[in-house]
């Protein structure tokens, strides 16, 4: 239709009468001014989409660019030139000697340790807990449920005096046992709240066909739920790694010797003796971050997809 009304437009220009002209103007008017406005307005909306998203990626680069900017340059040109300016010099010796003063490889090693003993024991608890409120009828189902969902109110804060009191008792107090029973209570709710979700969306039919086939119910939680839970479980596992690895409050309370803190707690202390040393500061916030970046971009497909699945209604 366009096509035709611009051949007729060119025919009135090239010699046709003045009515012939008005006449194609009036058809190319009329057979555009729909489709017209809504490109433009689709267009007017993309661009102001995509200046909305730079904007906000700038907005959260920003912080990390100063400290990028500030770790791999001199004290002296940091104070001359300030955080903005690039490096007259890349001093890489800023990242060995935070190593070395803030002693990150204890501290590492505390937190490795913790994210391998607590992440993958509560993911397997929580999925325990979320296959018979997402695959089970019984009694009682969606009140449990929502009793689990309590949790995710229920504030940090006012639980750290009756925690530091519960490990003392235990006789953990001080050492990295005491942070694996309250990390795994509190991931619990969301990791219970996302794993039912993923749970329900996998076809019951084939948890039927194992039982017919004689697997437990066990067996089918193994076999089938977890091996096709591997988008969730993955997401769970970024999620809850990362929230492991930057946790501080409940270690700062609960962990008294320096041979067990984890990173975020030496970086605080790390912080309190070198407040000063902006270059070699930044460079333990880098070293600090590193491990968890790593395993988010190694993981990351699978974070969408983990997450959003469990949002699909029956």
């Amino acid at each position: 239709m366009e096509n035709n009304n611009l051949l007729q437009l060119f025919l009135g220009v090239i010699g046709s009468p003045p009515s012939a002209l008005c006449h194609g103007l009036r058809s190319l008017y009329h057979g555009s001014q729909i489709t017209l406005p809504m490109r433009l307005r689709l267009s007017a909306s993309t661009l102001l989409l995509y200046a909305v998203l730079v904007l906000l990626s700038l907005l959260w680069l920003v912080p990390f660019v100063m400290i990028l900017l500030t770790a791999v340059r001199a004290q002296g040109d940091l104070i001359s030139n300030g955080v903005f300016a690039l490096p007259e010099k890349f001093v890489w010796s800023n990242f060995g000697r935070a190593w070395e003063l803030g002693r990150f490889s204890n501290y590492f090693r505390n937190s490795a340790l913790l994210i391998i003993m607590k992440v993958p024991l509560g993911i397997f608890v929580s999925a325990l807990a979320a296959y018979p409120l997402a695959k089970m009828n019984f009694r009682l189902r969606s009140l449990i449920f929502i009793f689990f969902l309590i949790g995710l109110a229920i504030p940090v804060h006012v639980t750290l005096v009756p925690l530091l009191t519960m490990m003392k008792q235990l006789g953990i107090a001080g050492n990295l046992l005491a942070l694996l029973p309250p990390y795994v209570v509190f991931g619990l709710p969301f990791q219970i709240f996302v794993l039912r979700g993923f749970f329900r969306t996998i076809p019951s039919e084939l948890l039927e066909a194992a039982r017919l086939d004689g697997a437990s119910e066990l067996g089918i939680f193994l076999r089938i739920m977890l091996p096709l839970s591997l988008p969730a479980l993955a997401t769970l596992f970024i999620i809850d790694a990362l929230a492991t690895w930057n946790e501080l409050l409940i270690a700062l309370v609960l962990i008294s010797a320096d041979a067990w803190r984890t990173v975020p707690v030496g970086l605080l202390q790390f912080q309190g003796q070198f407040s000063s040393r902006f270059t070699e500061l930044m460079a333990g916030v880098l070293i600090s971050i590193l491990p968890i970046v790593l395993i988010y971009i190694f993981l990351q497909r699978y974070m969408v997809s983990g997450l959003t699945a469990g949002a699909l209604k029956e």
